[in-house]
């Protein structure tokens, strides 16, 4: 009997389609996780502008002597140092404006994610300013149902709050 050494035709195409169906699961699997990467990557990002906008939204509000909301939903306040804010939110960008009693303008701009809106409401009892940013599908958009709305912040702050413990108290919180 003749041994042979090596293998036929048809094993080699097997070994060859098995080699490349595990070929194509590595591949895809490096994709998903790359897009998870990317997605969490950019989740992190919204999330931090979002922590700085609420830092300076409170820091502001909190310094403010008068306050108003305007019919576009622009936030404008007058501070105790004589420089005007206003906070202007336009689809998924948040500008900042402040006027110092010198005329000088400082701007500063918080981009958040594509699908983020921001609003900002007056509420009474007691008064209170609110800062809400969430998903421009959810709530606010009244686009979808209730099972997509994702609310990534909400901020009531009350104005005037430091200088209310500035003059009874003498000291900041």
């Amino acid at each position: 009997m003749i041994q042979r050494r090596g293998s036929t035709l048809i094993e080699l195409v097997l070994s060859m389609m098995a080699g490349s169906g595990v070929m194509l699961l590595g591949i895809s699997l490096v994709h998903q996780a790359m897009t998870l990467s990317e997605k969490s990557s950019n989740r992190a990002d919204n999330y931090r502008t979002i922590d700085q906008l609420a830092q300076c939204f409170r820091r502001d509000l909190h310094n403010a002597m008068q306050w108003s909301i305007d019919a576009q939903g622009n936030l404008s306040m007058t501070c105790s140092d004589d420089s005007q804010i206003t906070y202007q939110a336009l689809m998924h960008v948040v500008t900042r404006e402040r006027k110092k009693a010198t005329n000088e303008i400082e701007r500063e701009r918080f981009v958040l994610a594509e699908d983020a809106l921001a609003i900002f409401e007056p509420m009474n009892n007691p008064t209170r300013v609110s800062l809400v940013v969430s998903d421009a599908t959810g709530p606010v958009g009244k686009e979808t149902d209730n099972s997509r709305t994702r609310l990534d912040l909400m901020v009531e702050c009350i104005p005037g709050r430091l200088l209310h413990y500035e003059r009874n108290l003498g000291v900041q919180p």
